[in-house]
């Protein structure tokens, strides 16, 4: 073989090679990508509510209708309704309908004629929803992700890769069971199991606060075919809001826990059902304990108030700035700054616009301080270690200037970041003095800000 076939078939297995590792790092980045998609799924979902959940029925039709809140484009929407046999009486049983809700009068309905439940008419349906719909991603959502991932680039990259899923897909979907199951029998006749049930056997509520719960009853198909009341643990129970499918048990903010009992009957036969439940009272905590008392002039900082075992969309912050008048934030997650001079902050987190005085941070505004330098020898030898603190969430050092005491170059060994400021660490060797045994080392260092500190020490030189 001459020699130029030699050469090229060696630079073809190059470029071969090549297109093999392009190949693979844009895997790499299909998949970061996903991982990226997967991990914002859950607050993808949580940008719909679905409320006001009801049942209506005519001796020949069945309509299921519902409401949907949240962050998407309105006119996107396309939502199937799933009705699933789920009895303990038809345990051997399958059925499985479907039927397309359609917005009316403001909510959405799906309806089903009565007959296509077949003999099942009397049996509990489990509901589940498929929604589609186009995000209209909020600014307030874009700061609560940057808190949550804690990057900015992060949260941006999130919604570019929501934003070209939604692109080659046409929309994103999602599942949503319901909680509250149904029975689909017409009116007449009214044969269907009367029932009341909590969904959970334990709920956690917080000290100070009113609290709801949902409670479903079935078998009845309006307020006035049924009564429910309290027949345990009055004393932590102020009212009920009756309701079908569901109602709400609204409790005592001063209420220490215990169990509850409702007690259901439907009127046309007077047929009783009891359900049971225990409330666990806890005190108010943050999710996460804010962990900054100081931030610093010229940066915008992002602060989490939300609160344990609490959904998001109950909590409003107030902030008072140099004790000043307070301003109201909907939302969990606050960005405060840049501020130009020094000054305090409070946070005062409300629940359902109810201020807890155990829910409050303070925080001091400073000017950005120079860089904190300290060192460290290690024992018996000529060895440094310099410690460097930055000051501020985004700042680190620029550059190190050795002047003079130092023997060869000075070496960034490892870096720890905390919420706002960060310690750089180098290795450094004394240098042997012209006479004596002291050598004073100096340098200088600046950060990202411009800001420069000088280190002027003297160390025992060991020969």
């Amino acid at each position: 073989m001459k020699k130029v076939e030699v050469y090229f078939l060696i630079n073809l297995g190059a470029i071969l090679s090549l297109f093999a590792i392009e190949g693979e790092l844009a895997k790499y980045k299909r998949k970061q990508g996903d991982i990226l998609l997967e991990v914002a799924k859950d607050k993808l979902e949580a940008m719909v509510d679905v409320n006001n959940i009801n049942s209506l029925n005519s001796d020949s039709l069945y309509k299921f209708t519902f409401d949907l809140e949240g962050e998407y484009d309105k006119e996107s929407v396309d939502v199937t309704a799933e009705f699933n046999l789920n009895d303990t009486t038809a345990l051997n049983d399958e059925l499985n309908l479907t039927a397309k809700a359609v917005m009316k009068e403001g909510s959405y309905v799906a309806e089903i004629p009565i007959s296509q439940f077949e003999t099942f008419q009397n049996k509990r349906f489990d509901v589940s929803l498929d929604i589609g719909f186009l995000p209209n991603i909020s600014s307030s959502t874009i700061d609560d992700w940057t808190v949550i991932f804690g990057s900015d680039n992060i949260a941006k990259k999130i919604e570019d890769n929501i934003n070209k899923k939604v692109s080659r897909d046409g929309a994103f979907r999602m599942t949503r069971d319901l909680d509250a199951a149904i029975v689909p029998v017409p009116l007449e006749g009214q044969k269907a199991d009367f029932f009341v049930l909590f969904d959970k056997k334990r709920f956690t509520v917080l000290k100070g606060l009113k609290w709801e719960i949902p409670l479903t009853v079935g078998g009845v198909f309006s307020n006035s075919d049924f009564e429910v009341s309290i027949s345990g643990g009055n004393e932590m129970i102020s009212s009920i809001e009756q309701g079908t499918p569901r109602s709400k048990i609204i409790g005592n903010a001063t209420s220490s826990g215990g169990s509850i009992e409702i007690t259901g009957i439907r009127k046309k036969d007077s047929k009783v059902s009891t359900t049971t439940s225990r409330i666990v009272v806890i005190e108010p905590e943050w999710a996460t304990i804010p962990d900054m008392v100081e931030i610093y002039t010229n940066e915008k900082y992002n602060f989490d108030l939300s609160v344990k075992s609490l959904s998001r969309d109950r909590i409003s912050v107030n902030v008072i700035e140099n004790n000043g008048k307070p301003k109201l934030f909907n939302r969990s997650v606050v960005s405060v700054g840049p501020y130009k001079k020094p000054g305090t902050l409070e946070f005062r987190t409300l629940i359902d616009g109810e201020s807890l005085k155990d829910l409050v941070h303070k925080v001091k505004i400073r000017n950005l301080p120079e860089p904190l330098l300290s060192f460290k020898r290690k024992p018996g030898t000529n060895d440094l270690t310099l410690e460097i603190i930055t000051y501020g969430k985004n700042n680190g050092i620029d550059k190190v200037f050795p002047i003079g005491g130092i023997s060869g170059k000075v070496v960034e060994t490892d870096t720890e970041k905390f919420s706002n400021r960060k310690i750089t660490r180098y290795r450094l060797t004394i240098a042997r003095p012209s006479s004596g045994i002291i050598q004073t080392v100096k340098l200088k260092v600046k950060d990202k800000y411009n800001l420069m500190s000088e280190s002027d020490n003297e160390f025992e030189y060991f020969k």
